[in-house]
């Protein structure tokens, strides 16, 4: 009987022979990766054929700017099984398991909690077998690789589509979309979605804009190069970068071009594929939902309202109604400058149709109570539009949703993780320790057991073990750039986007001020502590770069002293992937979520760290107080309503807290006075800012709070004990995000 690994030999061999005329004595390896890559498509397709071909009456479609799916390689090799025989494989053909999986390109679809959120989503559906697609333009360069150079952020162009990806297949039908007079051209392209037990496949359907025209031949011919490839440039400048600029004129056009495109290849996308199984337009409401991640994807309600009443002959109620039944808002951001609004001329300039539909609309919600005009102030309002049109508007922080005005009860569901991406095979060792007694952390049901160990010293010892070794395997992988990194300290995290509603700032001010206390009090006790971060600066966030410089210039002042230096660390790890947080998150003694309370939404860096052993520093906002079951986190004193009080009356005054608060004062004065070759940056650039706008996050306000609570937690730290129970008790109280109760025809 012919075993598995003859059987993967035998198929890249045939593959070989197919693709390049070589056999495998003189393959490359990246002709290997391709070949194996065709295998896995090979199996995986035929999984994905069958689920297509399921006609229960109910799809689900999920429309996000942002996913984070991961190397599809080593996870679809996770999810088949079939590690240990093509390992085998590769290994008597002479070739490294390692080296081949290593070439597999990261998809750059997304970059924080946008993309986890969504590809939980999809992946989800996918585990509980109800046929969904989902919907993302085709970055070709992503947002941008960040590369930490003299002291501060530069951004890259990087294609991961450089050479293609074998995990997506082009579909043949197109569709032409005007936009601002132009027609841009939608090519599709699908990749799999694999369920966990590899039984069930949905789609990531991505988008590209291409030129319906060929180039302009005599142009060319007369050396009019540029005009010649306007459209060219005009349509693939669209699906080039994630998040481009917007602080100028031309980049927010180019985002609004970006929004509208994708929306109305979705919903086009959308209508198509339902007539195409159901073929009667007037029961979609009763088969379909559509969840809209965010505020980019917000005229889709628009644009399906526009295909309702334009091509199917809807009236405009008709349409509402059932636009109200199929559509839910989900929120991630929360800032004011996460908000989209528009000028009303570049919206009629945009697309006509589009216009008049918005305007339709209105007119005819216009004498509901509570109603949000779309158009206020010459601006188009797309959250007016989402409150207004959707089913539901949910939040993942309950007590956002309470806090939140709209025009419809708001709700909030605990939206849960990807447990498998970035717990049970990003940390092997945790995952067979589990499985040793019968745990899975994928598992809702089979965790709860867990509690049955919280005073079990051994097993508490043996947590203790695997993360040691988790922080050793860390330190392998960053030993390149990143020298006496001790394992023995804390690891204490933050990974999220840079943003000052995340308040690294408040982070690195807590550091310098212990910087700057072991310096003078060279004999004080510290528990040796390495802070982590990561996050990319989008392009004109003046802010989010300062930051960035400011936590860089902080890292070199502590390495320039021999003695302090032994016990603070500080790590930037740069360009941040899905495959350096599965690394990252096994080995987090601490994450600290920072956030300013009245903009934490969500913060899957905090659940994926939780799963993985860890304790948390937080504030009291997010998804901190969603459930009514406890947790052992270490909390800032105020909570939600003090901070929104604080704000709404107007009762902080920055400039109070610098002369009166001595922690802060030292900080900010040692931080101002500082010599530039021991400390790279002006920190006046920050300060200044902090002034300027009444220090509106409040780090100033928090940052003895910070102090403290890190005091309290490098002490339970030393009780090995006493900090794996909190660890136990702490992953019992995450285990409740979940999507366990989800079922079909009653999405949320």
């Amino acid at each position: 009987m012919q075993k598995n690994k003859d059987i993967i030999i035998e198929r890249i061999q045939n593959y070989l022979y197919s693709f390049y005329a070589k056999d495998i004595k003189t393959a490359r390896d990246n002709e290997i990766y391709d070949c194996l890559c065709r295998y896995m498509m090979e199996i995986i397709g035929k999984t994905w054929v069958d689920t297509k071909k399921i006609k229960e009456g109910y799809e689900v479609y999920i429309l996000s700017f942002e996913y984070l799916p991961g190397r599809f390689l080593a996870n679809a090799i996770y999810k088949l099984n079939l590690e240990d025989e093509i390992k085998d494989a590769l290994n008597e053909m002479g070739f490294s398991y390692k080296d081949i999986v290593s070439l597999d390109p990261e998809p750059a679809l997304g970059i924080g909690d946008i993309g986890m959120g969504s590809s939980y989503l999809i992946n989800e559906l996918s585990n509980k077998k109800i046929k969904a697609t989902a919907y993302a333009l085709r970055y070709e360069s992503g947002n941008f690789k960040q590369v930490i150079k003299d002291g501060m952020q530069t951004e890259e162009a990087s294609s991961w589509l450089k050479y293609g990806s074998n995990w997506e297949h082009k579909k043949s039908f197109t569709n032409e979309i005007e936009i601002y007079g132009k027609k841009h051209k939608t090519v599709t392209y699908d990749m799999p979605v694999i369920s966990d037990d590899a039984s069930f496949i949905n789609t990531l359907r991505l988008f590209k804009a291409e030129s319906p025209k060929d180039v302009n031949i005599n142009k060319f011919s007369k050396g009019e190069i540029l005009e010649a490839y306007d459209d060219y440039i005009n349509n693939s400048s669209i699906t080039e970068f994630l998040y481009v600029d917007d602080s100028s004129y031309e980049g927010k056009i180019l985002r609004l071009k970006q929004e509208y495109f994708f929306a109305a290849s979705a919903m086009r996308d959308f209508v198509r594929r339902y007539l195409l199984y159901y073929e009667d337009i007037k029961n979609i409401k009763d088969q379909t939902n559509v969840i809209i991640n965010d505020i980019h994807p917000s005229l889709a309600l628009i644009e399906f309202i526009r295909i309702l009443t334009y091509e199917y002959k809807f009236t405009i109620k008709k349409a509402i109604a059932y636009t109200r039944e199929i559509f839910y808002h989900l929120v991630f951001s929360v800032t004011d400058d996460s908000l989209e609004r528009y000028p009303v001329d570049e919206i009629r300039k945009l697309n006509e149709d589009v216009f008049t539909t918005i305007i339709d609309v209105q007119n005819e919600l216009a004498g509901e109570i509570d109603f949000k005009p779309f158009i206020e102030d010459g601006y188009v309002i797309f959250k007016n539009i989402n409150l207004a049109l959707s089913k539901d508007y949910l939040f993942l922080s309950k007590i956002l949703a309470e806090n939140k005005g709209a025009n419809k009860q708001n709700i909030h569901i605990n939206l849960g993780t990807d447990r498998l991406m970035y717990g049970r095979s990003a940390n092997d060792k945790l995952s067979s320790y589990f499985k040793d007694i019968g745990l899975d952390v994928t598992n809702y049901k089979s965790l709860k057991n867990i509690s049955k160990y919280e005073n079990d010293s051994n097993f508490l010892s043996g947590l203790e073990v695997i993360k040691f070794a988790n922080k050793n395997r860390m330190i392998e992988v960053l030993g390149q750039k990143e020298t006496s990194i001790n394992p023995y300290s804390i690891f204490d995290m933050q990974l999220s986007i840079m943003h000052e509603s995340k308040r690294q700032i408040l982070n690195a001010l807590a550091i310098a001020y212990q910087y700057y206390y072991l310096r003078d009090n060279r004999n004080a006790y510290f528990v040796p502590t390495t802070y982590i971060f990561s996050g990319k600066a989008n392009e004109g966030y003046f802010i989010a770069k300062e930051t960035i410089k400011f936590i860089l210039a902080l890292k070199k002042l502590i390495e320039s002293d021999k003695i302090i230096k032994e016990k603070i660390k500080i790590i930037y790890v740069e360009d941040v992937t899905v495959s350096d947080l599965r690394m990252l998150y096994p080995a987090c003694d601490i994450y600290s979520n920072l956030t300013y309370p009245l903009y934490d939404n969500q913060n899957f860096d905090m659940l994926n760290s939780l799963f993985n052993m860890a304790n948390i520093i937080s504030t009291k906002g997010g998804i901190v107080d969603n459930l009514n079951k406890t947790n052992d986190f270490y909390l800032f004193p105020d909570n939600y309503n003090t901070y929104k009080n604080r704000k709404d009356n107007h009762t902080y005054k920055a400039s109070d807290i610098i002369y009166q608060n001595q922690v802060v004062k030292y900080t900010l004065e040692n931080l101002l006075n500082e010599a530039h070759q021991n400390f790279p940056y002006d920190f006046k650039n920050l300060y200044k800012e902090i002034l300027l706008y009444n220090d509106s996050f409040e780090v100033l306000l928090d940052l003895e709070n910070l102090i403290k609570i890190r005091e309290n937690a490098s002490k339970d730290f030393l009780d090995k004990e006493k900090w794996t129970k909190k660890q136990v008790k702490n992953i019992l109280w995450a285990n409740e995000f979940n999507l366990e109760d989800i079922k079909k025809e009653t999405l949320f």
